[in-house]
């Protein structure tokens, strides 16, 4: 028998029967955790089904301990979110956690991995990442030499549901496939809610490294949960829907007026309006979205746990993970725009209701519209099994286009693993997809090798596939093909009719690509975005679609450094990832397109990352210049970093700052001239 399943142990185990190498805050262990006491030296995979707040975090501390105490080995933590990999290095780092003399290392999306970071991956006893990140590692691994991949004796995949999630799971699967090809004596152990089908993927776990598999079924949560739904009722427009959800959790927050609330909303629209309601009520409330930045988000969430904040609205991130429960929770209604919310998002938001050790249970109401109540207690009384997301496709059923497959199937050609359509039968033998019986067609190869071919990211000669320069970008930097190859022809159509000095047309280039054509444009954004899209038309004709528009507005709104608005949270998000864009920019024009374009692209990359005019970008080469700093400068009467040199005095007023970092400046301006 490959799997063995397990119950709880109710037979409490004293913490301090562990190995003295780690000590934990409590005396005995839960009844998911006494069980894992039992088989945390073994050779074996581990499974973990249970409930938020069971204490699944600590089962995987007592494998990764073993690993790395007793067994000398290297660990891997796989976070779903990057801001759940950060918390877990706060945790791990601080000086009362038993982890606190090991070497960590976080590699996510917004790490570059440069020699300095290489060397702490090989040199760390514990590495924290995204499963995207990992993948990328992963499929890398050859070119870079990450032999650190071949030491990671246990990974642990927490919150190993995501696996279903559209757009992440097939990231996280994929990743697997290929470590566990790298590192095939590697422990896995998965952390994840109770999902009707916890046991195929534990039989599937065991499929990629023959290992025994343990699954340890779970029914244990240390504070009961109650759920409530409560009927909303429906308008007829949307916004007066979304009044009627506003008025059902104020008459909720109103009953339990002595009580921490945590209430999701699936917009951001109704976030705001229902934080500026609650305030009218004179309640003490915060929204806490992607809007908020590091520190604000930090300071709602100390307040929260331990301060006088009582309410915190949250958009459904706050969910994954972080450690953030409620006496109560509300769920503002189960549509996010005309989509219906998935059963696992759902009983995320629901899982953080009831604090461990301070509340006698935790109560959820799940707002449902009130005409078809019960389809609605149907659909979340029952969560949705776990299934791969390899081969969901985007269009038309007699038109389906597998861009998922083609992403992870570029790469598999650029590095010369699959040569064939028969290698990529025999690549796809190892996916859960495969293992779940979602049969891999002739014509679904074909469609998708055809899908690349016409964007050119590769070639067939005789039968054999190779990645083209647009193929061989999309897989070292982690991008789509799709997107890689539009980027090209944008830029080419850009550099060839001269309109580098056109920021419209500059913002279009940038902006008009797959990703963000398949977007969503809200009747807001619109009318936001109205002047900019005139220009377009202007500019570039009536060609251009709204949701490449959309991506275009950002763009401009960020080389112009203007204020984003509604699209703040999305301009973040494209902000932050603009490094590895240029890389792919830059990549491009060494590697084929021959634009010669380099010092272009870098100045493009400062004016986005720094949200700055062309006018500024030369002051934030400078040392500790930023946009506020260099707006400064222009407005004291600099034009260039050249007008610095020899004027400490004014450049001292400009900026307020310590005499040392202002001669820094100087001379950085004077190498610069």
């Amino acid at each position: 028998m490959t799997v063995e399943v397990l119950e709880d142990q109710f037979n409490l185990v004293e913490t301090n029967n562990y190995p003295e190498y780690s000590k934990f805050p409590f005396e005995k262990f839960n009844p998911v955790q006494s069980r894992i006491f039992e088989i945390f030296k073994e050779d074996c995979n581990l499974v973990v089904a249970a409930k938020t707040s069971a204490g699944k975090t600590i089962c995987s501390e007592m494998v990764m301990a073993h690993e790395i105490r007793e067994k000398s080995g290297k660990a891997m933590y796989l976070a779903p979110l990057r801001a759940l990999a950060k918390e877990k290095i706060d945790d791990w780092t601080s000086e009362s956690h038993h982890f606190a003399d090991l070497n960590l290392s976080i590699c996510t999306g917004d790490y570059r991995l440069t020699d300095k970071r290489k060397k702490e991956l090989e040199d760390a006893n514990i590495i924290i990442m995204t499963s995207e990140m990992l993948n990328s590692r992963c499929r890398n691994n050859k070119s870079e030499s990450n032999e650190w991949l071949k030491n990671i004796g246990t990974i642990v995949l927490d919150e190993a549901h995501l696996l279903t999630v559209g757009g992440r799971g097939d990231h996280l699967e994929v990743g697997l496939m290929k470590l566990t090809e790298i590192n095939p004596n590697c422990r896995i152990v998965a952390l994840s809610a109770t999902m009707p089908n916890v046991d195929e993927i534990s039989e599937w776990l065991n499929r990629l490294n023959s290992k025994k598999t343990f699954l340890i079924d779970s029914k244990y949560r240390p504070c009961p949960l109650n759920i409530h739904y409560h009927s909303y009722e429906e308008q007829k427009t949307y916004d007066l829907s979304e009044e009627s959800k506003i008025d059902a959790s104020i008459d909720i927050l109103r009953e339990y007026k002595d009580d921490k609330f945590l209430v999701f909303v699936h917009t951001k629209k109704l976030g705001y309006k229902l934080k500026k309601d609650l305030e009218q009520f004179g309640m003490n409330v915060e929204f806490h979205n992607a809007d908020l930045n590091k520190d604000k988000r930090q300071e709602v969430e100390n307040r929260f746990k331990n301060g006088d904040l009582r309410v915190i609205i949250a958009t459904s991130t706050l969910a994954w993970g972080l450690n953030l429960p409620a006496r109560r929770v509300i769920i503002a209604g189960v549509h996010r725009g005309m989509s219906e919310v998935d059963t696992y998002d759902i009983a995320q938001m629901a899982g953080r209701a009831g604090r461990v050790g301070f509340d006698p249970q935790g109560d959820v109401y799940i707002l449902v519209p009130g005409s078809e109540p019960d389809k609605y207690v149907d659909k979340f009384s029952t969560p949705q099994n776990i299934e791969s997301q390899l081969l969901k496709y985007i269009g038309q059923e007699e038109n389906p286009r597998y861009k998922t497959l083609a992403f992870h199937l570029v790469s598999e050609i650029h590095h010369g693993n699959i040569k064939t359509i028969d290698d990529i039968h025999e690549w796809y033998e190892r996916s859960l997809a495969y293992f779940q019986s979602m049969d891999l067609e002739d014509t679904i190869a074909d469609n998708t090798i055809e899908l690349l071919l016409q964007v050119g990211a590769i070639k067939q000669t005789d039968g054999v596939f190779e990645a083209t320069s647009i193929g061989r970008v999309s897989s070292m930097f982690y991008y789509s093909p799709f997107d890689v190859a539009d980027l090209r022809r944008n830029f080419r159509f850009l550099f060839a009719n001269r309109l580098e000095s056109n920021d419209v047309a500059l913002s279009v280039a940038l902006g008009n690509i797959d990703s963000v054509r398949m977007g969503f444009v809200s009747r807001t954004e619109a009318e936001e975005m109205e002047d900019y899209h005139y220009m377009v038309r202007q500019n570039l004709g009536n060609g251009i679609m709204d949701s490449a528009v959309k991506g275009g507005y950002i763009y401009y709104c960020l080389l112009n450094g203007l204020d984003l608005g509604p699209f703040s949270s999305l301009g973040r998000l494209m902000q932050s990832d603009f490094e590895r864009t240029a890389t792919v920019l830059n990549n491009l024009d060494s590697m084929a397109a021959k634009w010669n374009k380099r010092k272009f692209f870098n100045e493009v990359s400062l004016r986005v990352s720094y949200g700055v005019k062309k006018e500024l970008v030369g002051f934030c080469k400078l040392p500790d210049v930023g946009k506020v700093r260099a707006q400064r400068l222009y407005a004291a009467g600099f034009r260039n970093a050249k007008d610095l040199v020899g004027k400490f005095d004014d450049v001292k007023k400009a900026l307020n700052m310590k005499d040392e970092k202002i001669s820094q400046i100087i001379q950085s301006a004077e190498k610069l001239s």
